[in-house]
């Protein structure tokens, strides 16, 4: 079988998948927005029902970073398009901040897949028995926060200040913007990168099995690439909608494992696409020039 093809970053099979998982990406988010909203109403109360619930001002908060980071995505594909040549219209497509968070998003859905398998085949499952204890509205509204919180305590923090602090020490101009990721891969912000997705993975322990460490520090892996090349609104959003999907079983018995199939079978193509590509994802810059313009214009560089 000839697979020559497979080598070609710009097969049309690998624009399908990207846009197949961005597909299922920003549906997810949708839904789930639709969800949260039309049920708040009667179910509203369960986030104040007790000391230990979660509150209403935070999931009002998450709620409305996320719509914001999702509308930005959308904006920066918009104006990608906009009086694009139809010749240019395939690679403008590849480059959007939301394409590449949908490529890393089904890579993310298959690793973790893979994960899994593995701990079922040695007898050590994920386990995730606090979960039983929340009801359905609970575990949308708390995937939806996942994004925003973690990616602030675990990329922002872990990443962001010390490139931040960096910059500060080298000197750099407006150097605060490295707080909001998007400044680019380098040798400093990989070692951080490994650091964030260790204590991101250390942190999901609690209330899980050993395996679970695996599980996320792959993922915090892939959300802190894509925080520190696209920006946090791409990581927040990737982040949530990943975390949504894997709870869609709330609407309808299935649903979740059938979206989670489609994703790892993106995956796999995608992740064929990014190893033939893997010499460019590797850092070349202890610590990246200075970007002179905006937040904005960062996040939406080629």
């Amino acid at each position: 079988m000839n697979t020559d093809f497979l080598k070609d970053p710009n097969n049309k099979l690998y624009l399908y998948c990207a846009l197949a998982s961005v597909a299922v990406m920003v549906g997810a988010s949708i839904v789930s927005l639709i969800y949260i909203v039309a049920a708040t109403p009667s179910e509203g109360y369960i986030l104040t029902k007790d000391e230990d619930s979660i509150g209403t001002g935070m999931p009002l908060i998450c709620g409305i970073i996320f719509v914001l980071c999702l509308a930005l995505l959308i904006r920066d594909l918009r104006k990608r398009l906009d009086g694009c040549p139809p010749e240019q219209r395939d690679e403008r497509l590849m480059s959007a901040r939301i394409s590449k968070a949908g490529m890393l998003f089904s890579i993310t859905a298959l690793t973790s897949v893979v994960v899994i398998l593995i701990s079922i085949l040695i007898g050590e499952e994920i386990s995730e028995s606090f979960i039983d204890e929340m009801t359905d509205y609970e575990i949308m509204v708390s995937m939806m926060c996942a994004g925003p919180e973690e990616e602030f305590l675990c990329r922002i923090l872990l990443i962001g200040i010390p490139v931040f602090i960096a910059g500060l020490i080298l000197k750099h101009e407006h150097c605060g913007k490295y707080l909001l990721g998007g400044f680019g891969m380098s040798k400093l912000a990989l070692v951080f990168l490994v650091i964030s997705a260790i204590i991101f993975g250390l942190l999901h322990l609690d209330g899980w099995s050993i395996m679970k460490f695996p599980d996320t520090f792959i993922s915090g892996m892939m959300f802190g690439y894509v925080y520190i090349q696209y920006g946090a609104h791409t990581s927040i959003v990737m982040h949530s909608a990943f975390d949504l999907i894997a709870s869609f079983d709330v609407f309808y018995d299935g649903i979740g494992t059938a979206a989670i199939i489609l994703m790892v079978a993106f995956g796999i193509v995608l992740l064929t696409r990014s190893l033939f590509k893997l010499k460019d994802y590797i850092p070349k810059n202890g610590m990246n020039e200075p970007f002179e313009g905006g937040v904005i214009a960062m996040w939406e560089r080629d």
